[in-house]
This record gives structure tokens, C-alpha cells and sequence, in this order.
């Protein structure tokens, strides 16, 4: 008898789980790309928390990095990870994702009935990029009928792409670590494809498509964001990357974070913070790394957004 209360209870809470969490298909037959998992609260929607993955990231390995989306769902936010491209084995030539969530976040928050001015965006590494650049050309637009977000989050992202990759070209060049050294091929490989050349050859294109760029006007895009709350996240651990990639401190993420924080603050932005969070990064198979997503201390920024919409 025990043994069968037991199992009931077990796959009550297997279906409990199931019906909160859902993944919607975009493309008829193609579940690599195009989809989108949400996690839905039992209770009223505090608001809307849109979390995009690193590169080559699906919402799965996302859970498997950080517990956000867990804690944020429990705490009442409807919890959406889109992954729109799958970046593993295809180039994002397109730029898919500012156009893609423009039209996407209207749906979410019909779909999922969102208290109005109750939603924030971002992500972890390239997501993180991804959200603020995002956020950027919907400020810049400026359209009423294009839903702005009332706050934005990265972690550890990369915001000045001639910055990486500039980084890129040193990784490959010294060689140091066979890891980076591939990574940094493959990223300029890419980098060549997206935006045409190297920034001495375009440095427009890299300008344009950078969410934060220092050499330009109000540091570029990252103006756009100077009126709503930005957090950006870092493990600032530069002994870790003198030791294991024998990098320059002008090559690494925090460089960036450093300096649209700084650009932000300078146009007047009193909510912009920029959160250190000193040997706290680990991969979610226990690897020391200060660029993983367990930086975010996923209960401190549930306080953080609540003190955020509860403003709104």
C-alpha cells in the first residue's frame, strides 16, 4: 500500500511538472531550431522573463546551466527560452533574433495572459548579446506597436564584436590552449560569413551589430538602453584566464561590461548595475570557468525583478 501512495504520488508530480512546462514547435517537422519552452507558474503571471542561451544552447541544456528558470517560474514569472537558430549547424547570417522576438513577445504575452510593462529579457553569453542588441533596436525603433521591455540582463556577454574579435585573432594566434584555439577559428570562420570581413575591412558592420561599441558616439547601440534597468553579470577572475588562456585583460567579456556600464551611468542611467560575482562561475558538470551561467545568483535576481515591475 505504501509502495503504490508513493507511486502515485510520484507521477502526480511528474504531470504536475509536465503541464508547466511546455514547447511550442514554430516550423512543421523541424525540432532543432525555431521552438520555444516555456515554463508556466501555477498562479497569475507576475510578468514575463524571456532567457536566451549561449551559443549553441537549446532551453534543455539552458535548465541544465542555471536554475533561474526554475526559481523565477516558482516565484510567479512565466519563464519563455526561445532558441531560434541552431547555431551548432547554422550561421546566423540573418541576424533572426531582433526581428524574430518583435514578433514573438506580443504572442508570449497574449498567449500567456502578462500583466502589461511586466517584461524582461536576457540571456547568458551570446544570449545575453542577443537580448541587449534586441532591446536596443526596439528602443531605437520606437514604434507603439512594438513592446519594449522594461528590463534587460546579461551574463558575461560579449558586447564589442571588433573587441572579440579582436580576441579571437590573439587566441588563435598564441595558440595556448587547443580549446581556444579552435573556438577562435571557428568564431572568426564565422565572424567573415555574418558581416562580411574582419572590422579593418567593415569596421561599419561591426559598429552597427556590436550592443555596445566604445570608439562610437555614447558608446553606439548601448544608448538606447540609458532609460530602463541593465544588469550585466561577470566572474571578473583574471588570474583564471592568465592561467588557463593566457589572455590579455583587453580580450576578455568584462572589458565590455566594464565599459557599457560606465557609457550607461554617463548618460544618466541610475539602474544600471554591473553585478561581480568573484568565483561563483562553474559549468553545470562541476568545471571551473568564470564565463558559465552560475554566476547569476538566480534567487537575488528574483528579488531584483520583483523590485523592478513592482515600480511599473
Amino acid at each position: 500500500m505504501k509502495k503504490t501512495i508513493t507511486l502515485v504520488f510520484l507521477l502526480m508530480t511528474v504531470n504536475a511538472i509536465a503541464q508547466n512546462k511546455e514547447t511550442i514547435y514554430l516550423t512543421k517537422g523541424d525540432t532543432l531550431q525555431n521552438y520555444y519552452t516555456t515554463l508556466i507558474p501555477d498562479s497569475a503571471s507576475k510578468g514575463l522573463l524571456v532567457i536566451l542561451g549561449g551559443f549553441c544552447t537549446n532551453p534543455e541544456e539552458i535548465m541544465q546551466e542555471t536554475n533561474l528558470p526554475v526559481t523565477a517560474c516558482k516565484a510567479g514569472y512565466t519563464v519563455v527560452m526561445p532558441y531560434l537558430l541552431n547555431d551548432c549547424d547554422s550561421i546566423d547570417i540573418k541576424n533572426v533574433y531582433p526581428t524574430r522576438l518583435m514578433t514573438l513577445v506580443p504572442q508570449f504575452i497574449k498567449k500567456y495572459n502578462i500583466p502589461s510593462g511586466k517584461f524582461i529579457i536576457g540571456g547568458h553569453s551570446l544570449g545575453g548579446h542577443r537580448a541587449l542588441f534586441y532591446a536596443e533596436q526596439v528602443f531605437k525603433l520606437n514604434n507603439a506597436n512594438v513592446i519594449k521591455p522594461t528590463a534587460v540582463f546579461g551574463v558575461d556577454p560579449p558586447l564589442n564584436l571588433r573587441r572579440l574579435w579582436n580576441g579571437f585573432e590573439y587566441g588563435a594566434k598564441i595558440a595556448f590552449s587547443k580549446t581556444g584555439s579552435q573556438e577562435s577559428t571557428e568564431q572568426m570562420r564565422r565572424f567573415k560569413i555574418i558581416y562580411g570581413g574582419s572590422p579593418s575591412q567593415v569596421p561599419k558592420k561591426y559598429e552597427a551589430f556590436s550592443s555596445y561599441y566604445p570608439d562610437a558616439i555614447d558608446g553606439g547601440n548601448i544608448k538606447y538602453l540609458k532609460n530602463i534597468p541593465v544588469r550585466l553579470y561577470c566572474d571578473p577572475d583574471v588570474k583564471w584566464w592568465v592561467e588557463n588562456r593566457r589572455s590579455r585583460l583587453e580580450h576578455v567579456n568584462l572589458t565590455d561590461l566594464v565599459g557599457a556600464i560606465s557609457q550607461l551611468k554617463l548618460l544618466g542611467n541610475q539602474k544600471a548595475e554591473l553585478i561581480t560575482a568573484l568565483g561563483k562561475g562553474f559549468w553545470a558538470n562541476g568545471q571551473r570557468h568564470p564565463h558559465a551561467f552560475s554566476i547569476l545568483d538566480a534567487d537575488e535576481f528574483v528579488t531584483w525583478a520583483n523590485t523592478i515591475l513592482s515600480a511599473k
